[in-house]
């Protein structure tokens, strides 16, 4: 639509004002629209004030006059109803807002503040939660730089006689350096038998490449813990030993010689006794098998496509699948186990405990409660397997929609509050047994009572009171359809599994771990969109593994690859010596407590 002259508008308004052909009714609308049009016309003032009387006259009011006070020719007087029903929801209203309030005050207290002190802070790249699945990569040298001198001619005039003193300053640096390492290698020759040993680089590099372990170590951090794209990965180091090309090979060699532990700690996970995890979605371009590939081998041992459970076909939905648990005691020994397949969590769990052994005992598996994502139910009566819930899958909803009704939300926001600063409270206290089970048993179990109830109220307007907690108030019912309805209805149904945790204190009270560990794979997606092979991703689900495994086991990858890469042979046939949590008791044994 083009806009009108101010001389267009004139000549419509004249013609309107003469022209017999027009009724007179809309002749007399005609002539306001014009009217209005050409008020728009007569400056920016003028324009402004016309736009308001148009918009008070169609019924819309700006924010700055809604709810006003002052009387004025627009406002209407309120009946006495109308009044009370006003002061009503004015009281709702400061109501809520304190509920708000108290909770926002609460959830301060929860995250604490910074304990640094003002100035400069040490930034510790591993104190991030999502950085305990990859250790950093920089290293710190202590570099003594020569002194920095006064240039006295410049500033006085003479440069003898001069008092000088010196302060100390730091400065720290960041930079990637390539370094070129020559070795001089011996070769020992017999001169009687003929027989010629040349020194082993095993320990410094793997053969028929030029990149040391730590280098190897470096770039699978980089590409697998930090989601750097290949291609960037090598525009970033722009050295030519390190082009795309060959850092794919250099990654791919690594998966494949490695593969064994892989495996190996498929079978380590199978007899744990307790197992978490989670799954997200992924992409691969080409889903076609390739002859003799590693991502063969894994399937023959952990499967690729699982069936529908409706039984119409396999599954297509390719995931990622992270299960997570300890072998022994010891927080060292956590796998850390990615897996790229078609088809939820629950299937590959099920082939994994396919070896499980019955002397393995019973089993608690903690995930989201979702039904793909736990085991065949003749698993679970086969090993007991008990499923525990977590806490923060069921409080995300009510935070979610907390605008639909804000005085339930925020009721079970700050109960779901109050729980974590339980746990809080009792690493504060030291997380033992007799700790753990005492505050969990006093309050954890109130608290949850207390959301029970609640729940149950908003979705059939009665209480079943547990443990004699009770709950004020009017509350809202919601329907079946409304997704508040939802949420209240998991926690009611699930109650027994949200709550398991309370009687174990190996449990946590969320999932949080297994799923902020899947969070580098959307930083992954987000950075390079997919994966183009099965082989490809099968190389990434090896290295993401041993990656995180390792920085469970406190142990350096590069110092890890250096320790197993003179038994590269012997691994092939003894992969369970060469685990990173076998490794790390090498080479720092710890006593049995």
């Amino acid at each position: 639509m083009t806009a009108v002259s101010r001389d267009e508008l004139e000549k419509l308004r004249s013609w309107a004002e003469q022209g017999s052909n027009v009724p007179s009714d809309i002749s007399i609308i005609l002539k306001q629209v014009l009217s209005v049009y050409l008020a728009m016309t007569q400056g920016a003032a003028r324009a402004k004030e016309t736009l308001k009387t148009l918009r008070r006259a169609m019924g819309f009011l700006p924010k700055s006059e809604r709810g006003s006070t002052t009387s004025g020719p627009e406002q209407l007087p309120m009946s006495a109803a109308d009044q009370s029903t006003v002061a009503d929801l004015e009281q709702k209203r400061l109501k809520l807002v304190e509920q708000k309030s108290v909770y926002d005050t609460e959830l301060k207290k929860i995250r604490g503040k910074s304990s640094e002190p003002s100035g400069q802070l040490e930034f510790n790249l591993a104190d991030s939660f999502e950085m305990v699945f990859s250790f950093p990569t920089g290293s710190r040298e202590e570099i003594k730089a020569p002194k920095q001198r006064v240039d006295r001619m410049d500033h006085f005039a003479k440069t003898k006689g001069m008092h000088s003193t010196f302060d100390t300053t730091k400065r720290v640096d960041l930079q990637i350096v390539v370094k070129d390492i020559e070795y001089q290698v011996e070769t020992v020759t017999d001169p009687e038998t003929g027989k010629s040993v040349r020194a082993s680089m095993a320990n410094v590099g793997p053969a028929n490449f030029q990149m040391t372990w730590n280098a190897i170590a470096n770039l699978m951090k980089l590409h697998v813990g930090f989601a750097i794209p290949i291609n960037r990965l090598s525009m970033l180091i722009g050295q030519p030993e390190f082009s795309a090309s060959q850092i794919y090979r250099v990654l791919k060699f690594l998966a494949e010689s490695f593969l064994p532990i892989y495996l190996q700690l498929a079978d380590d996970l199978s007899e744990v006794k307790n197992i978490l995890g989670d799954d997200t979605p992924t992409k691969v371009l080409d889903l076609a098998d390739q002859a003799e590939s590693i991502a063969n081998q894994i399937d023959e041992r952990l499967g690729w496509s699982s069936p529908r459970a409706d039984g119409k076909g396999p599954k297509k939905a390719v995931n990622v699948s992270l299960l997570m648990g300890k072998t022994e005691a010891d927080p060292r020994s956590m796998i850390r186990f990615f897996r790229t397949h078609m088809g939820g969590l629950g299937n590959l769990l099920s082939k994994i405990l396919e070896s499980r052994t019955p002397k393995a005992g019973s089993l608690t598996f903690q995930g989201d409660l979702s039904s793909v994502n736990l085991p065949t139910q003749l698993f679970r009566e086969k090993f007991q397997i008990r499923i525990a819930g977590c806490g923060a899958h069921a409080r995300r909803p009510f935070h979610r929609y907390r605008e639909d009704d804000a005085e339930l939300c925020y009721y079970l926001l700050r109960a779901f509050l109050k729980l974590s600063h339980l746990e809080t409270r009792i690493d504060e206290k030291g997380r033992t047994t007799a700790n753990v089970l005492r505050y969990r048993s006093r309050y954890g179990k109130m608290i949850w009572a207390a959301i029970h109830n609640r729940c149950q109220a908003a979705v059939t307007g009665q209480i079943t009171n547990r443990n004699c907690v009770r709950v004020t108030g009017k509350a809202n019912v919601w329907p079946p359809s409304s997704d508040l309805h939802t949420a209240c209805m998991y926690i009611i149904n699930h109650y027994e599994s949200l709550t398991l945790y309370l009687t174990d204190p190996i449990l946590k009270a969320t999932n949080n771990g297994s799923e902020r560990g899947l969070r580098v794979e959307k930083c992954m997606l987000s950075s390079s969109k997919f994966r183009r092979t099965r082989t490809g991703r099968a190389v990434l689900d090896i290295l993401r593994t041993l990656n995180a495994t390792c920085t469970a086991a406190e142990l350096d990858p590069a110092i890890y690859f250096r320790e197993v890469a003179p038994h590269l042979h012997d691994l092939q046939n003894n992969p369970e010596r060469y685990t990173p949590f076998a490794i790390a008791k090498k080479i720092n044994p710890r006593p049995q407590t």
